[in-house]
């Protein structure tokens, strides 16, 4: 199994919600392609999920963090194009709420792979 940063994973997805308050003050009414956003396999975790995906069948955690990461995707494209049309214009919006909730779960089930796979990173 290839090596990966979970700590740098966590740090990364935390970092969505900050994105999201930058957003609401540059985004709205631009030309912003939010579709990067949506893809899960276009981050650093999705790809070592895809990667990895016969070792990690294994590990209960590894599926459920890979349907919870496509639905933190999912989610984080539809509050981009939210911001950018709008409809989201507070961070204590609700949807942006889910989403923390959702980035939480994304980070416990991180620590809980680490934990599991034995790996420092």
């Amino acid at each position: 199994m290839q090596a990966f940063d979970f700590d740098e994973a966590i740090t990364l997805h935390r970092s969505w919600k900050m994105k999201f308050h930058l957003a609401l003050d540059r985004v709205q009414g631009q030309d912003f392609d939010s579709r990067p956003i949506g893809d899960a396999a276009h981050c650093s975790l999705g790809q070592w999920l895809a990667g990895n995906a016969e070792e990690l069948e294994r590990f209960a955690s590894a599926g459920e963090l890979l349907t919870v990461h496509e639905e933190f995707h999912r989610q984080a494209q539809s509050i981009a194009d939210a911001i950018k049309t709008g409809k989201i214009v507070r961070l204590s919006d609700k949807f942006i709420i889910e989403f923390g909730i959702l980035s939480g779960r994304i980070e416990a089930l991180l620590l809980r792979l680490k934990a599991e796979t034995g790996q420092a990173g």
